[in-house]
């Protein structure tokens, strides 16, 4: 059963010249300011076409009596050279709820783009870097590639585990469950006929499950990525044994906060 998260999904932002991915006021990093004992410290560069993206990380050592931050510190820049031409800045991160920080995936998976994912403040985040140096944040958690690496499917690590698609050929969300007043998602599936997910009830469980007596049929709905809609209907108990569960992108395993190759 996936994981539960508590918080409402924030806006999307599309980053065009030196913008923020929140309305959090950036702080120039400056290591003189995080003391080696009250803080660990961790960044890297990696490559993305003529640019280079940087994270850089501060976690604190003892989240009981740290400030500023309190527990989690982090920036995503995409650099060209010495500038920095956008970044993404989280100025205290909460631990509640999951892990917490940016992560990469375990190889990333577009030629095209470098993926990471920010964790915590119950509102997990897609930060997408293009090879064009263009830095988008969107609604992220746990999510997987179409075959033709189209569209990233998946649900958002919040209080409700809303449906997302993003379309990466146009870096914009497609299908917003929060907005469309989605039930949150249990699993997403795929079967003949396409992708599915079984919904989530008010009580954390697949709408239709009974503990008492197995249930019949549980309620689930259809995405369609020609018209990017979403439909709902039923899937009976026996059916749903035989669709595949879609496995969504791996990540590697790193320390919270943590920045790595």
């Amino acid at each position: 059963m996936i994981r539960r998260l508590a918080i409402s999904l924030f806006a999307v932002f599309l980053f065009v010249g030196v913008q923020l991915a929140s309305s959090q006021v950036p702080k120039p990093f400056d290591p003189k300011s995080y003391p080696p004992d009250a803080f660990h410290i961790s960044h890297h560069d990696y490559p993305i076409g003529k640019f280079t993206v940087r994270i850089i990380q501060v976690k604190a050592l003892d989240d009981a009596t740290a400030t500023n931050p309190s527990l989690c510190r982090a920036w995503l820049e995409v650099r060209d050279g010495g500038k920095i031409l956008r970044q993404a800045y989280f100025d205290d991160i909460d631990a509640i709820g999951w892990i917490y920080g940016i992560f990469l995936p375990e190889h990333q998976p577009l030629p095209d783009y470098f993926l990471a994912w920010k964790e915590g403040d119950y509102d997990g985040r897609l930060l997408l870097v293009g090879k064009d140096g263009s830095l988008t944040n969107l609604p992220g958690g746990d999510s997987f590639l179409t075959p033709d690496k189209r569209y990233l499917i998946g649900s958002h690590d919040s209080d409700y585990q809303y449906p997302f698609v993003v379309d990466l050929a146009r870096r914009r969300l497609v299908v917003d469950g929060e907005k469309e007043k989605l039930p949150g998602v249990d699993e997403w599936y795929m079967d003949k006929a396409g992708y599915f997910f079984v919904a989530l009830g008010d009580d954390g469980m697949p709408q239709g499950y009974d503990a008492d007596s197995k249930p019949a049929t549980l309620v689930m709905y259809r995405l369609d990525l020609k018209s990017l809609t979403v439909k709902k209907g039923t899937i009976a108990a026996a059916r749903l044994k035989l669709a595949r569960k879609v496995n969504s992108v791996q990540w590697p395993k790193s320390d919270d906060c943590t920045s790595a190759p």
